[in-house]
């Protein structure tokens, strides 16, 4: 095994210097809510239920794939929800999301206990209103579902999560929306016209100019553009109708999705993203089609099958698609997520994944926890990715679970395929700050049965590690050399899903004084 990430000990200005290095990228209004957002956790615990308004009684009927969609995730939600450990908060959290409140045999209103108070927090709360709404739209029907609905929007309209902004402030808009939508009178009108509110400003700031959200991870985007499908949904179907800027970003959103879907249906796990954490690429894009949303989705397909290699840029993302007859390969070479909420950022500076016939073989490490400690320190850090690591720093200053002091900058240098063969080269500035700032270049060539990786380290340093994760059961097939000798790897673990591990092996090289080593990779 890796060494276990850990926290230096750190001089009082070092720690100062360092929150001074987060707080500047900060948005201001980050920083001007947070007094009031504290306040008003400290003040709300509970949020009443009376004078609930009426769950709408008269839908259109609902496309069966809604039904099947709903139930699907509502199997995934629960086999998530087994696997995260008791006692932590992420736990604690989904715990009250309300999946079981939706799909073919939703609990019948007298069993339906009251949430407890956590559930009132602003995001659970928001996911909460979500699958209520969502379980109204289905057919479920009982008082006790309006007052939790009741509960679950005046929570998130009282305290939205101004402190953080990012997907939790959308999340609260999508929240409000189909509450707003599920119900009917006066106080759902204003839930309505909140979460449209919400919407109307937060969709254009967090979609990118390509489609992907801007902070970075893939299980967020399935995530939140899941919400934004039903609230489509069941705007139109209510009759309050959704607003043209609902379907084009989720138009948008969908070809983003259908671009970074993997030969074995799934997505790259850079950053905070888990295989376990949102619906299915696919179901996801079904449900598209459900809302009359359909997307080319033969990109990746023809791509494996073609005799020709393929390379796209997913540009404002800053993710290189890289596709060769049996392998396709996603390359991080943009920036460490939103500038202003890097949360779920890693250390991944030019990290990558490889699949080989339909194979995830080149992995990403995953998350092996969220929270707090030395296992979310790991998740984060440069070391257990497929990257360089220059004199055991971190690219990017990931500290205090989700906060990040200095960021690394990709830029994309060359992508082109010709003939067999695609490739791409990128460069980033995440340790510009060190003396003689000594900056990371890689180039990646694919073709046929074959990969050749090359990472040059420009400036000073006095240790440069390059590192490969490989999925063990895959790496079997693979022939790793580096600088022409063979690599031979150290066994270790990937979390395609939250906190369950997989077996994995590292080949970990460092660089020579010369700044130069190349990894080739063959099948």
């Amino acid at each position: 095994m890796q060494p276990r990430g850990g926290v230096r000990a750190m001089s009082l200005s070092s720690r100062a210097a360092r929150i001074a290095r987060t707080v500047r990228s900060l948005h201001p209004l980050q920083v001007l809510a947070r007094p009031a957002s504290l306040a008003l956790a400290r003040a709300i615990r509970r949020t009443p239920g009376a004078g609930a308004p009426r769950l709408r009684a008269a839908w259109p009927p609902a496309d069966p794939f809604l039904r099947a969609f709903a139930a699907r995730d509502r199997a995934r939600a629960a086999a998530r929800l087994a696997r995260l450990p008791p006692g932590v908060k992420l736990r604690a959290y989904e715990a009250t999301y309300g999946f079981e409140l939706v799909g073919d045999d939703p609990p019948p209103p007298g069993a339906l206990p009251s949430a407890p108070g956590l559930a009132f927090d602003p995001y659970p709360a928001s996911v909460r209103a979500r699958q209520l709404a969502l379980a109204a739209r289905l057919g479920a029907r009982g008082a006790g579902r309006e007052v939790e609905l009741a509960r679950a929007c005046r929570a998130v309209l009282v305290q939205p999560e101004l402190h953080l902004l990012g997907n939790h402030l959308l999340e609260n808009g999508l929240g409000l929306a189909c509450g707003g939508a599920a119900a009917e009178g006066l106080e759902a009108d204003a839930w309505w016209r909140a979460g449209c509110a919400l919407l109307a400003w937060q969709l254009p700031e967090q979609f990118l100019a390509d489609g992907g959200h801007f902070e970075g991870s893939a299980s967020y985007h399935l995530w939140l553009l899941t919400g934004l499908l039903e609230v489509i949904e069941l705007a139109d179907a209510s009759g309050r109708g959704a607003p043209d800027l609902w379907r084009e970003t989720a138009r948008a959103a969908l070809a983003w999705a259908a671009a970074v879907r993997a030969p074995d249906g799934t997505y790259p796990l850079f950053n905070d993203a888990a295989l376990d954490a949102a619906p299915a690429l696919d179901d996801v894009l079904s449900l598209g089609d459900a809302c009359g949303l359909s997307v080319y989705r033969g990109a990746a397909g023809e791509a494996r099958a073609a005799s020709e290699a393929r390379a796209t840029l997913l540009d404002a993302t800053g993710w290189a698609l890289l596709a060769a007859p049996g392998a396709w390969l996603a390359f991080d070479a943009g920036p460490d997520g939103a500038a202003y909420q890097p949360g779920h950022v890693h250390a991944d500076a030019l990290g990558f994944e490889l699949w080989v016939d339909g194979a995830r073989v080149v992995v990403d490490y995953g998350i092996e926890a969220y929270g707090y400690g030395p296992d979310r320190t790991a998740t984060r850090s440069t070391r257990v990715h497929s990257t360089v690591e220059i004199d055991d720093t971190d690219s990017c200053e990931v500290w205090d679970g989700f906060r990040v002091g200095r960021r690394a900058r990709g830029r994309l240098l060359a992508l082109g395929a010709e003939g067999g063969s695609a490739c791409a080269e990128a460069s980033h500035d995440g340790y510009a700050w060190m003396p003689g700032g000594p900056e990371h270049r890689r180039r990646l060539v694919l073709e046929r049965g074959r990969l050749e990786i090359t990472d040059t380290v420009t400036g000073p340093f006095r240790r440069a590690v390059s590192r490969l994760r490989l999925d063990a059961g895959a790496a079997a097939r693979l022939r790793v050399t580096a600088g022409g000798d063979p690599a031979p790897p150290s066994p270790d673990r990937w979390y395609p899903r939250h906190g369950d591990p997989l077996p994995a092996v590292v080949h970990a090289r460092e660089i020579p004084p010369g700044g130069v080593l190349r990894w080739v990779l063959e099948w």
